[in-house]
């Protein structure tokens, strides 16, 4: 049924859920597995006297972030039993490149967090997993 399953992560509670659920799919089904992560630019605030200044993280901070949740999931996806599987950093909007990686592996299945890390601009803009379930070509599958 499903031959190719993407699993989009953040490296929060419900993707750590979702990455269990991809994984019990891919043992079900035989299914070739693929992670997908978007590091997104955290940055701290700096307090000068009365003003608030944005520190944006460096390149290299988002990257080894990054690496850190791609390797945690790694860890799961092993821990579950599943051996087939890669892993991609991808950079830019988070909800366009798990829809354009969905594209590039021809993948049946999208599985995902319902709720990631998310920011203000998410409740403003609306959440990656609604513009992934709209955008995709495939089934969604979201997980509490």
């Amino acid at each position: 049924m499903f031959e190719h399953i993407i699993v989009a992560t953040d490296g929060s509670d419900h993707a750590k859920e979702a990455v269990k659920v991809a994984c019990d799919l891919a043992k079900k089904y035989g299914s070739r597995l693929h992670i997908v992560h978007t590091p997104q630019a955290v940055g701290d605030t700096l307090i000068v006297g009365y003003t608030a200044v944005p520190v944006p993280p460096t390149k290299e901070e988002i990257e080894k972030s990054g690496r850190e949740v791609i390797g945690a999931t790694e860890s799961v996806v092993r821990e579950c039993g599943v051996t087939d599987f890669t892993s991609q950093m991808v950079s830019g909007d988070p909800a366009h490149a798990i829809v354009e990686e969905a594209k590039a592996h021809k993948s049946d299945l999208i599985v995902m967090g319902r709720r990631g890390l998310g920011s203000l601009t998410g409740l403003l803009v609306g959440s990656t997993t609604t513009k992934v379930a709209q955008l995709a070509p495939c089934a969604v599958l979201t997980v509490k």
